[in-house]
C-alpha cells in the first residue's frame, strides 16, 4: 500500500509540474534566441554610428540569468544532469536504485533551500528598490522567475524522491530504502549534530573532509552541480556561526552567478557551434578537406582530421565535433572499405581537437576559474592544435602507406573540383576571421565576439536558406539543454568557492607544494598523471572545476606560466576524452556507428594518445609553442 501511495504521489507530482516545465524550457528558449542581438547591435553601432546599446550588459546579465533557471526543471524531468557514472554503471539494478532514492532525498530539500532563499534575496532588493544601472529596471522581478525555476527544479527532483521511494517498496527494498532516506537525513542534518556534539576541528581539515565527501557524492552518482552545491551549503553552514548569514550568502550567490556576465561566452559560443551544424558548415568542411586531401594514403581519414580541425575553429566542443564529423565521414569511409576501428578512431580524436582550437570551451571555464584573458588562452591554442592536427595525419598517411588495406586512398579530383569546394571554408575561414580577428584588433570582448559569431552564423545559415524552422528549434533546444547544464555547475561552484575560501584549503595546498623540496617538473609530472587519471572517470569541465581552484595557487607557487599551464590542462582533458573507460568522444563515435565494437575503437585510438603525450612533452621543452603568439599579439 505504502509503495503505491508513494509512486503515485510522485507520478502525480510529475504529471502536475510537466507542463509548466515545459513552457519555462519554451521561455528559456526564446530567450536564448533573443541573447544574440544587443551585443551584436551594441557592436554594429560602436562602428557605424559610434554610439552604443544602452543596457546591453544588462540585458545579457538578464537573459543568462532565465537561461540558467528556467531550463532546470526539463532537464531534471529527463534526468539529464552531467553526472560521473563510472561505479555506478558497475553496480547492481538494485544498488544503483538506492543510491538514486539517496541522491534524490539529499538533493530536494536542498534546492527547495536555495529556492527559498533566492525569493528572499529577490523580496530584498524589492524592499530597497534596487534597479540596474544603465536601465534603471528593477532587479527583484528577473530574480523572483529565477527562484520559481529553482522551485520546479526542487519539485520535480522531490517526484523523483517518491517515485524511487516507492520502486525500492514495491521491488521489496524496504529496509534499502529506509536506509537512504535516513543517510540522506543525516548528511543534511551535518551542521546540527556537529553543533550538538560540540565537535572541534579546523577550517582547513574541514576543508579537506568536505573534498572527499563531495568525490565519495560523485562517485555514487549525484549530479556534479548537485554534490557542488550540497557540499558548499552544508560547509559553510557549519563555519558560520549565524546560519542566517550562511543561508543569505547561498541565496544572494546563487543568482549573482546565474547572471554573471563573463559567463555569457558560454551559451553564445555552445549557440554558434549548433547554428554551424544545422546550417551544414561540416559538410562542406568534411566536403573540400576530401577534394584537396582525399587522393593521399587513407585519404578519406585524412579528410576526416582536416575537416575536425576546421569545425573545431567554430563549434568549441569536443565530442559535438567528433559526432558532427562521424556522421559525414563515416559513411564515406564504409564505402571505401576502411577499417572500423581506424575510421572511428581518428575521428574521436580529430574531435578532441574541439577544446584545444578557439573558440574553446575548456578554455572558457580555465579563463573563468582562473581569471586569465580568454584572448591570450585562444591564442596559445592556435599553435598546439595546428601541430596536434599535424601528428594526428601524419600518423594516418604511416598507417595507411604500410597498411593500404585498413585505409585506401580515395578518388581523384580535377583542380577545378578542388576550387569550387572551397566555397563551404571560405564560410568558416570567414567566421574564423570574425571571432578571432576581432577579439585580436581590439574591435569587441570575447564575450561580445561569441555574440557576434553567432549571430553571423545565423545570419549566414538564414540568408543562405541552410536553417529551416525545425532546425532553428533544434539548435536552441540544445543550446539551452547544455548552458543550463553548465550553469547550474558553475552556480554551484560559486558556493563551494565561498566555503572553499572560507577554509583557506587551496592557499595551504599551494603552500605545501610550494615548500616541497622537489623539483618542480616533478610535482607537474604529478599533476600529469593526476589528469590522465581524472581523465578515465569524468569529462572535460567537470574536471576544471573541480581541480583548478585548488591546483592554480600551486602553479602560480611552482612559477609556470598560466596561459601555458592552460594549454598543457586543455590538453590533458583532451587526453580524457579518449581514454577508457570513460572516453566520452569513443562513446559518441560508438553511438554513430553502434556495429563497430568499443574495443576495437579504443585499440586503434592509442596511437593518437601517444601524439598527445608527445605534444605534451614538446610543450615543456618548447613552451613558446604555446606563448608565441599571445606574447605577440597581447
Amino acid at each position: 500500500m505504502a509503495e503505491q501511495v508513494l509512486e503515485s504521489a510522485g507520478h502525480g507530482l510529475e504529471r502536475v509540474l510537466s507542463p509548466a516545465a515545459r513552457w519555462a524550457f519554451r521561455v528559456a528558449m526564446l530567450v536564448m534566441a533573443l541573447m544574440m542581438i544587443p551585443v551584436f547591435v551594441d557592436v554594429i553601432l560602436r562602428y557605424v554610428s559610434d554610439g552604443s546599446l544602452e543596457g546591453a550588459y544588462e540585458l545579457e546579465e538578464f537573459s543568462l540569468a532565465l537561461v540558467s533557471f528556467l531550463a532546470l526543471a526539463s532537464i531534471q524531468e529527463a534526468k539529464g544532469h552531467i553526472n560521473i557514472t563510472f561505479v555506478t554503471d558497475h553496480c547492481s539494478e538494485r544498488v544503483r536504485l538506492l543510491l538514486e532514492t539517496f541522491v534524490w532525498c539529499a538533493g530536494t530539500p536542498l534546492l527547495l533551500t536555495l529556492a527559498w532563499r533566492m525569493a528572499v534575496a529577490a523580496m530584498a532588493k524589492y524592499a530597497v528598490g534596487e534597479v540596474s544601472f544603465d536601465l534603471e529596471l528593477p532587479i527583484w522581478p528577473v530574480m523572483v522567475v529565477c527562484a520559481a525555476g529553482m522551485l520546479l527544479f526542487g519539485l520535480f527532483t522531490l517526484a523523483h524522491a517518491l517515485e524511487c521511494l516507492g520502486r525500492c517498496f514495491r521491488e521489496g527494498h524496504v529496509s534499502g530504502g529506509i536506509m537512504a532516506l535516513v543517510a540522506a537525513a543525516i548528511v543534511l542534518s551535518v551542521p546540527v549534530w556537529f553543533r550538538a556534539l560540540d565537535i572541534s576541528i579546523s577550517a582547513g581539515a574541514l576543508g579537506g573532509l568536505a573534498m572527499i565527501v563531495m568525490m565519495v557524492l560523485l562517485f555514487i552518482g549525484m549530479p556534479i552541480g548537485l554534490s557542488m552545491a550540497l557540499v558548499g551549503s552544508l560547509g559553510l553552514l557549519l563555519l558560520q556561526p549565524n546560519p542566517e548569514a550562511a543561508l543569505a550568502m547561498i541565496g544572494q550567490s546563487s543568482y549573482s552567478k546565474g547572471a554573471e556576465y563573463s559567463y555569457t561566452v558560454i551559451p553564445l559560443f555552445i549557440l554558434m557551434g549548433e547554428f554551424a551544424y544545422y546550417s551544414g558548415i561540416s559538410r562542406e568542411l568534411f566536403y573540400a578537406a576530401n577534394m584537396w586531401l582525399g587522393r593521399l594514403p587513407g585519404g578519406l581519414a585524412v579528410a576526416g582530421i582536416a575537416g575536425c580541425t576546421g569545425f573545431a575553429a567554430v563549434c568549441g566542443d569536443s565530442m559535438a565535433t567528433a559526432v558532427t564529423m562521424g556522421s559525414v565521414a563515416l559513411p564515406e569511409m564504409r564505402k571505401k572499405n576502411y577499417h572500423p576501428g581506424l575510421s572511428c578512431a581518428c575521428l574521436a580524436a580529430g574531435g578532441t581537437l574541439g577544446i584545444l582550437i578557439p573558440p574553446s570551451m575548456g578554455f572558457i571555464f580555465y579563463a573563468i576559474v582562473t581569471e586569465e584573458s580568454i584572448g591570450r588562452l585562444f591564442l596559445a591554442g592556435v599553435l598546439p592544435g595546428m601541430l596536434l592536427a599535424g601528428m594526428f595525419i601524419v600518423y594516418t598517411v604511416i598507417v595507411a602507406v604500410r597498411h593500404p588495406e585498413l585505409a585506401p586512398r580515395g578518388d581523384a579530383t580535377t583542380f577545378g573540383e578542388k576550387l569550387r569546394s572551397l566555397k563551404g571554408v571560405v564560410v568558416m575561414l570567414g567566421l574564423i576571421f570574425i571571432i578571432l580577428g576581432g577579439i585580436l584588433m581590439g574591435f569587441f570582448s570575447p564575450n561580445e565576439g561569441a555574440g557576434v559569431g553567432a549571430a553571423c552564423t545565423f545570419l549566414y545559415a538564414f540568408l543562405s536558406r541552410k536553417l529551416s524552422w525545425q532546425d532553428t528549434l533544434k539548435a536552441l533546444h540544445s543550446t539551452v539543454t547544455i548552458s543550463a547544464r553548465l550553469m547550474f555547475i558553475l552556480v554551484s561552484v560559486g558556493i563551494l568557492g565561498y566555503f572553499f575560501a572560507a577554509t583557506q584549503l587551496p592557499q595551504l595546498l599551494a603552500e605545501f607544494v610550494g615548500g616541497l623540496d622537489a623539483n618542480r617538473y616533478v610535482i607537474f609530472a604529478s599533476i600529469v598523471v593526476l589528469y590522465i587519471i581524472l581523465g578515465c572517470m569524468m569529462n572535460v569541465i567537470p574536471m576544471i572545476l573541480l581541480t583548478l581552484p585548488a591546483l592554480y595557487p600551486t602553479i602560480l607557487a611552482l612559477q609556470f606560466d598560466p596561459i601555458w599551464f592552460g594549454v598543457c590542462v586543455v590538453l590533458l582533458m583532451e587526453m580524457g576524452q579518449i581514454t577508457p573507460p570513460v572516453g566520452v568522444n569513443v562513446f559518441a563515435m560508438s553511438s554513430v556507428a553502434r556495429d563497430i565494437p568499443m574495443a576495437d575503437i579504443f585499440k586503434s585510438i592509442v596511437p593518437y594518445f601517444s601524439c598527445m603525450c608527445l605534444l605534451l612533452l614538446l610543450l615543456v621543452i618548447f613552451p613558446d609553442i604555446a606563448l608565441w603568439l599571445p606574447t605577440h599579439f597581447f
